[in-house]
């Protein structure tokens, strides 16, 4: 934005650091980087020339990388390993400054950071290997696209661009886009991989690096663009987390009281936002971020209950207290530092030490925002917390979890001491879930294809009502027809309780989230919202189906309050049981349950409430005894006749029924877990049905 020269990319760089510019050349080029080899510097890029040490005048400055300051919190750029000591980019030089100009005719920018080479560098002897193209991201990136081959086949074409790119390693998206639009793509799908959907990612760094270079080739305005936002919210991602931290949880007894403390990146908060000649701040109010990633750290925390509430006294909040309000909540930023968010928000290591002023002994921090274990994950959080690195020696055998203890101070002690200590476990993101995270990633994907009027191979519902939905008024769509095996089906959509919000704000009246059912928003965008049915749904192995499986898309849509669904069901089959609604977790490969709302008994009708959509179905769930003998065995018959006229005739056998309800989910979910127990299980009941037989007769 603005005019030549004085140009800059929103909240990125001023123009002028990035390009060489009349009348600000110095700025652009003042020094080089180099490497000391003998007597003669070499330019850290290999086109670059060199210099003997003997050609540079005595008055310009030659600075050793590891002491150049970084301008925007005043420590170092490339610190000596906090570990031991180590100058990783020793022998490395910048030769020349802004006093004292010493150019070489290449971008200061790009030789040191951030774009440049030298960060780069510097990450690689850190972390011990190129993190951006890490065995995980290729594992991840080959299995998702293995997925988008075989479910939409040539339909779609897959390539990889990034906005912080290393040159020689990865490729810029913008170059990505340009190659796509003279191949004459009219059509584009922008993804990110990210848990938490933000603007400065998304629209600033992706979407508008990309419209720029369409622009730039004469296509933005023939091009239809979607974007896939977020991976963080849906059943995949929660049974991914339920995988990852069941590890750290089940690693104590049970009865264990630990206190999880849930880390997404964070971003700036009450920050300036003022625009001049050298550059254009982001506009940080406006920022959708903080929103989206407190609601997904509450769906987050439902789930993690919902698997593990039973058998662990798990702490989420301050003084233990049942609240959904983030600033209740240990809810954390991992890589901003507190200046950078005005008091607002609480930064990991202010939560770590309000965990253990509650008297809390163990805690388990999730890294949840990132897809692998990298350099934010594994050293800024870290750094920027306090909070112990992995060794060279971990990072070789891929171990990324690190346990500590601390006293109430924050000092690292020995685990052994005696006295106040905290046990710290800092778990990993999902570095060893690499076909679990695709399976989130692909899942999501599928969603924002749909909007192109795609549908994986063999997966294409039957369309039953189509509409457009705006953000702004919200609205309802309802399948009417009344011959349609979906009929009464319908979802109603919220208008936007706040059309300036956060459009709207500054930084001096902009309004953090709190409550998260108080939010800026319900819809992200306008949408066209499509209810149908599949004819042949992937089966249910916890429940027993009530009725169609009925499509409300596009797939994985996110809202930020919440949505009303209505789906039917078949009463008949039902029987006494409660219906339920269950929605198909593409991870799991079978139907996480939902409680209703309101089942209307007599139009056959289930109402419930949910910020995501899917494929959904009603059912009841289904009986431990249907599981291991089959929904219409004898075996089941039977029982059914001994809980309806022998047990239900006393006070005691109805106790047994009821606890035996309370018990049902944990039996089914032992029986689908652990093929030892099952056959245990089985045994068991197989031994009682004789005895049972008799007392019925």
């Amino acid at each position: 934005m603005g005019e030549f020269p004085y140009q800059t990319h929103l909240g990125l760089i001023p123009w002028f650091l990035a390009w060489e510019t009349p009348g600000f050349e110095l700025i652009y080029d003042n020094s080089g980087i180099y490497q000391l080899v003998g007597d003669t510097y070499v330019h850290i890029h290999p086109d670059g020339d060199s210099i003997s040490a003997t050609s540079i005048p005595p008055e310009i400055p030659i600075t050793p990388v590891v002491e150049l300051e970084d301008a925007m919190n005043g420590g170092l750029l490339y610190p000596p390993d906090p570990r031991d000591g180590t100058d990783h980019l020793a022998g490395w030089y910048k030769i020349g400054s802004s006093d004292i100009p010493f150019p070489n005719g290449w971008g200061d920018l790009y030789e040191r950071g951030p774009l440049g080479n030298m960060r780069y560098r510097y990450i690689i002897n850190v972390m011990g290997n190129p993190p951006s193209e890490s065995d995980t991201v290729l594992e991840i990136e080959e299995y998702t696209w293995q997925m988008l081959e075989n479910a939409f086949g040539n339909n779609i074409d897959v390539r990889k661009g990034c906005y912080d790119w290393v040159e020689g390693y990865t490729r810029w998206e913008g170059d990505v886009a340009r190659e796509f639009a003279n191949e004459g793509f009219r059509k584009m799908l922008l993804a990110r991989e990210t848990t938490d959907n933000n603007h400065y990612a998304n629209e600033y760094m992706t979407g508008n690096y990309v419209k720029e270079s369409l622009c730039e080739v004469g296509v933005l305005d023939e091009m239809e663009i979607y974007h896939t936002r977020q991976v963080g919210r849906t059943p995949e991602f929660h049974t991914m987390n339920i995988k990852n931290l069941g590890r750290f949880i089940e690693n104590y007894p049970a009865g264990s009281t630990i206190a999880l403390i849930y880390v997404t990146r964070g971003l700036p908060w009450g920050v300036d936002e003022i625009s001049h000649h050298t550059g254009t701040q982001h506009p940080w109010s406006k920022e959708v971020y903080h929103e989206n990633a407190y609601l997904n750290y509450i769906a987050w925390k439902a789930a993690i209950k919902r698997e593990f509430g039973n058998r662990y006294n798990l702490i989420f909040t301050k003084g233990g207290a049942e609240s959904e309000l983030r600033k209740d909540n240990f809810y954390t930023y991992g890589t901003e530092r507190a200046g950078m968010l005005d008091g607002e928000f609480s930064t990991l290591r202010e939560t770590i030490q309000l965990v253990k002023q509650d008297g809390h002994d163990k805690i388990i921090i999730a890294p949840c925002h990132w897809f692998y274990d990298g350099y934010d994950t594994l050293y800024v959080n870290r750094i920027v917390n306090n909070l112990p690195l992995q060794t060279n020696d971990e990072l070789a055998q891929e171990i990324y979890h690190k346990t500590h203890c601390e006293d109430l101070d924050g000092n690292w002690v020995d685990c052994a001491s005696e006295g106040g200590l905290t046990e710290i476990v800092q778990a990993e993101s999902f570095s060893h879930f690499t076909d679990d995270f695709a399976t989130a990633y692909y899942v999501v994907l599928q969603g924002t294809l749909e909007r192109f009027g795609l549908y994986p191979n063999g997966e294409e519902p039957v369309i039953e009502a189509s509409q457009p939905v705006t953000k702004l008024e919200g609205g309802t769509v309802e399948v009417t027809e009344p011959t349609s095996q979906v009929k009464g089906a319908k979802i109603e959509i919220p208008a936007d309780p706040y059309p300036t919000r956060p459009e709207g704000f500054t930084q001096e009246t902009c309004i953090p989230i709190n409550d998260p059912n108080d939010t800026n928003d319900c819809m992200w965008e306008d949408s066209e919202i499509i209810i149908g049915h599949r004819t042949t749904p992937p089966p249910m192995s916890s429940a027993s189906s009530l009725g169609p499986a009925v499509h409300f898309g596009p797939y994985r849509t996110f809202f930020n309050r919440d949505v009303t669904i209505t789906i039917p069901y078949t009463s008949d089959t039902a029987g006494n049981q409660t219906v339920k609604v269950y929605i198909y977790n593409h991870l799991s490969e079978d139907w996480d349950s939902i409680i209703p709302e309101n089942v209307d008994e007599n139009n056959k009708l289930v109402t419930f409430q949910t910020r995501v959509l899917g494929l959904f179905q009603a059912g009841v769930d289904l009986c431990p005894v249907e599981m291991m003998y089959g929904h219409f065995s004898e075996e089941v018959r039977l029982l059914r006749s001994f809980r309806d006229n022998v047990l239900n005739k006393t006070q005691e056998g109805q106790e047994l029924i009821r606890l035996y309800y309370q018990l049902r989910s944990i039996l089914v979910k032992e029986l689908k877990k652990d093929e030892e127990s099952a056959k245990e299980i089985k045994k068991i009941v197989d031994g009682v049905v004789p005895l049972i037989r008799g007392m019925v007769k």
